[in-house]
């Protein structure tokens, strides 16, 4: 068994508004520009606020110089606001002293992650880390799931991905064979998907919690022990 955890509020929370939003609000860029501010900060390895400005220049036609002041600020802002969701860190201690492995596949961009560095240490030394901006591959693409299958040199049905965002976590994941335990930290956000669940229009994930703070390892047990159950009733 090998249990792979999403990061941004799944673990670790942060600003209200995320980086691509907090863009778009400061230099006046059209409300579809977020799908690609999402692709560009969360699938490109953007090593320092000069790299971003560069992009919004190539992109957008915004003077690098004048953009550099508000994207450092928030760049240092995702770094030092980040915070550990509650119950985050006894999730993981608990994995580590049931003795099952686990890493981390996520959505995030550089300072976000040095955030997760700052408050999980131990974790990003010792645990396998998939970042999207590092892999290239942004989910809900199934390249970023089969690159950490890959290196981790696990079997998708012997893994369990947690994470909140049902088609960024859930959905590639169930369709690659993984268990999946799905994490309603917010689940205003998750409304059009939970409607669609409710009338049975997709799959429901293997279980679901309103917070990490509810997970524990006995869950990961009866999710394997109720396949096994059933493939020896057939």
């Amino acid at each position: 068994m090998f249990v792979f955890l999403d990061i941004g509020f799944t673990l670790m929370g942060g600003p209200s508004l995320g980086p691509a939003g907090r863009l778009i609000e400061q230099f006046s860029l059209p409300p579809d520009a977020k799908t690609l501010l999402n692709h560009l900060l969360f699938g490109t390895h953007l090593k320092t606020p000069e790299d971003l400005a560069q992009q919004l220049a190539q992109h957008y036609g915004l003077e690098k110089t004048s953009t550099l002041p508000f994207i450092e600020e928030v760049w240092h802002k995702q770094a030092s606001e980040a915070f550990p969701l509650p119950g985050a860190k006894i999730a993981l201690q608990r994995l580590h002293e049931a003795r099952i492995p686990f890493g981390f596949i996520s959505n995030i961009w550089a300072p976000f992650l040095e955030g997760f560095i700052r408050l999980f240490p131990t974790e990003y030394r010792q645990c396998p880390v998939f970042a999207s901006f590092q892999v290239g591959f942004v989910k809900p693409d199934p390249e970023l799931y089969l690159t950490a299958l890959r290196q981790t040199g696990m079997d998708p049905q012997q893994t369990v991905m947690i994470g909140d965002t049902y088609a960024a976590d859930i959905a590639p994941a169930q369709h690659l064979g993984m268990k999946t335990i799905w994490i309603l930290t917010r689940p205003d956000k998750e409304r059009a998907d939970l409607v669609k669940l409710l009338n049975k229009e997709k799959r429901g994930p293997d279980q679901t919690l309103a917070s990490i703070e509810h997970f524990h390892p006995e869950q990961l047990t009866t999710l394997f022990q109720t396949e096994n159950l059933t493939e020896r009733k057939l």
